[in-house]
């Protein structure tokens, strides 16, 4: 359909036998082009009814026909296969050939386009290609037959001779064929396998396996709400048999069995032919189990409403996780709380041991110099009376922090309880509360434990105060001990070491605690106490940290008008030997003369321990800092060193030992802190530091520490 084209300029100076000889080849040209259009749209016309055609057909062999049928319109064709992919084997295997005389032929040319290549690039190309034959003499059309998802197979045509030509259009034609017919195969395909399913499904023995196979509990229900059938899911969640539920009303195991609601559900379900919702069930022997109930709606062929299915899904797991996780969200929001404040309150402790070294050290060094008749003994003995109130208050901020408590110490409760009864706190919490009785029950030999009597002390007054505030009436307050063996979880706590315990109780006639109240009991600063009559809202924060620091557990049971009982639960531990609490003698820690040097950097503190130490006899020198120390020990030589722990910004302690025993090997040294015991203060003992002294120190304290080191 090519055509010569003259220019303008040549057309006027052609010959009139020329120009119409240019003419007849235009028309010419034109009317191929009219007929080459003309058999294309008839073509694609032909092409209207194929898929339709073709997916009405019934089976595989049907849809090829009708395919090779189509084909032949648009491509003279001598012989053509079409090869479908096996399933199973995942092959290509003929289906069709056409006519069957060629298929040995056919078979022999495509092992070879399979050999060299040819067939794997035809797959790849989704498009029609034109390849020759092994000996060259012959030329076929390959065009792989695929959807959209996967390949299908290959279509296979062989051509009449090697010149022939085919038309493009016919190719795209072709295109569409095969693209219809794989589609066609498919969809006939799915429609056997989902026909086969409902087959299977619509038979009653294979209903009822899936019926009773379901991981659901599932109740088939009339009308009315009772039960016709159910599968042993159902009877497993309900705990009894399936005969037992069967003709029973479904509402009969809710927990909440309000016929108004279950009514109002049933007129839902009629309406919009489902339903879920959550609630609980009851099982035979009396137990809760939360489901996720989901219904739908049975019509009649009348689309009149004859029942219901409902499947019951236990939630019982997913509820147990979501409270763990709320609990474990709970706990670490507590104790981040607890850490944020106890970093605080610790820092605060620190600084604040620091300052009250005046206000306790200085008292008791003049005490010794004042006549016994002094009027100045009176204001003296007030100060230091104040001095140590506020310690025993930086020493909670201490145990709030998990830095105060020592536990090294072989101590009965009973003691402990007894000898709180005769403390000036007591006395004041009976004054504060006269309408409370005490009542004291101590069992008898009760074990000793590992504790540090002081906040042990702490503890059961702080109970007792507790207990006092929450009774407006009269009433008693029962304070006991008890030996016990542990081997089942304490409420509260998920794993409790299995052992022996001694167990604290106090126990009041009070307003009781409500569940908001129980879960913000132990946070610091929270109290329903009157300020300023009953503390400072540390009370129950200090009995927390006093417990863990002890290795115990605290059981609370409280009930809104039904008292309190508070259950603490410690190690035991066998007998072992106590502190004397009787004065020591001044005369056994006096000093001889011995040179001690004190690194401290607060001024205050170097002189009133250098004023201290120097009343007791000894020779003392001081400096700021941990590297004057170890410039000042390069030139002479001390008895024993006081060191305090931390000396910012320069070393801290155990640094400026391990440089000191550099210099003086066995160097005998004590650790001053205003915290207990630490790392690094464990660390500089380990390397021959004689002990630790804590912040603020009592003459008596200091003196017998400094004699003890340097008589070891």
């Amino acid at each position: 359909m090519k055509t010569k084209t003259k220019t303008k300029a040549q057309q006027e100076t052609s010959s009139p036998d020329e120009r119409i000889s240019y003419l007849e080849e235009r028309i010419q040209y034109l009317e191929e082009v009219t007929r080459f259009t003309l058999d294309s749209l008839e073509m694609a016309a032909s092409l209207g009814d194929f898929q339709p055609s073709v997916n009405k057909l019934q089976n595989p062999s049907l849809i090829l026909d009708e395919t090779a049928s189509r084909i032949r319109t648009l491509i003279p064709v001598k012989a053509m296969a079409f090869y479908l992919v096996d399933e199973d084997t995942k092959e290509f295997v003929i289906s069709k050939i056409d006519p069957v005389d060629y298929q040995s032929y056919i078979e022999k040319e495509v092992g070879f386009f399979i050999d060299d290549g040819i067939f794997a690039w035809a797959l790849r190309e989704k498009r029609p290609v034109i390849v020759s034959s092994k000996q060259c003499e012959r030329r076929f059309i390959l065009h792989v037959i695929t959807t959209s998802s996967r390949i299908r197979g290959m279509f296979v045509g062989l051509l009449g001779g090697m010149d022939e030509s085919i038309p493009d259009v016919s190719l795209a034609m072709l295109s569409i064929i095969l693209l219809n017919s794989s589609n066609a195969l498919e969809s006939r395909e799915l429609y056997t396998m989902i026909r086969e399913i409902n087959e299977n499904i619509q038979k009653k023995e294979n209903y009822k396996m899936l019926f009773e196979a379901a991981p659901d509990g599932v109740e088939v229900l009339d009308a009315r709400g009772n039960i016709v059938d159910c599968n042993r899911t159902q009877g497993i969640l309900l705990g009894c048999g399936q005969d037992e539920l069967i003709g029973n009303h479904t509402r009969r195991f809710f927990r909440d069995q309000s016929e108004a609601q279950f009514e109002a559900r049933l007129r839902s379900l009629k309406e919009k032919g489902s339903f879920e919702c959550e609630l609980d069930l009851v099982r035979q022997d009396g137990g809760i189990i939360p489901v996720s109930r989901k219904g739908s709606a049975i019509y009649d062929e009348g689309g009149k409403f004859v029942g219901y299915v409902v499947y019951n899904r236990d939630l019982s797991r997913r509820k147990r996780e979501e409270e763990e996780k709320k609990k474990l969200e709970a706990e670490l929001r507590r104790a981040q709380k607890m850490e944020a404040i106890g970093t605080l309150a610790g820092g605060v402790a620190h600084d604040l041991n620091n300052v009250l070294g005046g206000l306790v050290s200085y008292p008791d060094l003049l005490l010794t110099q004042v006549p016994e008749d002094s009027p100045l003994r009176g204001p003296m003995l007030t100060i230091q009376k104040s001095g140590k109130k506020a310690a025993a208050i930086v020493q909670d901020l201490l145990t709030l922090a998990r830095r105060g408590v020592s536990v090294a110490e072989a101590v009965n409760l009973n003691d402990i309880v007894s000898d709180h009864f005769k403390t000036p706190e007591q006395e004041k919490i009976q004054a504060i509360h006269p309408h409370v009785r005490f009542e004291i029950r101590l069992e008898k030999n009760l074990p000793d434990m590992v504790g540090s009597p002081v906040h042990l002390s702490k503890t059961v007054m702080n109970l007792l105060s507790n207990a006092s505030e929450a009774m407006s009436d009269n009433g008693t307050v029962t304070v006991s001990t008890e030996s016990c063996y542990v081997d089942r979880p304490i409420a509260g706590y998920d794993r409790v070491k299995v052992g022996e315990y001694v167990t604290l109780i106090v126990s009041d006639e009070g307003t009781g605690m409500s569940e908001e109240e129980k879960r913000r009991i132990f946070e610091p600063f929270y109290t329903k106490k009157v300020m300023g009559r009953s503390g400072t809202g540390l009370g129950m924060a200090v009995v927390w940290g006093t417990v863990k620091d002890h290795n115990g557990y605290i059981d609370i049971q409280s009930a809104q008008g039904k008292g309190t009982t508070i259950t603490i639960y410690f190690p035991a531990a066998g007998q072992r030997e106590k502190r004397s609490e009787a004065p020591i003698p001044i005369e056994t820690y006096r000093g001889k003369g011995e040179t001690v040097l004190i690194v401290d950097d607060m001024q205050e503190q170097r002189e009133i321990v250098s004023s201290m130490l120097g009343s007791l006899g000894y020779a003392v020198s001081a400096v700021s800092s941990g590297e004057e120390a170890v410039k000042y020990l390069k030139k002479t030589s001390v008895d024993i060193l006081l060191l305090d722990m931390i000396m910012d910004p320069g070393i801290d302690g155990l640094e400026t030992y391990k440089r000191i025993l550099k210099l003086h090997p066995g160097q005998k040294a004590l650790i001053a802190s205003g915290f207990s015991e630490t790392e690094r203060v464990r660390e500089a003992m380990s390397l021959g530091v004689g002990g630790y002294i804590r912040k603020p120190f009592a003459l008596e304290q200091i003196g017998s520490a400094v004699r003890h080191e340097l008589d070891r």
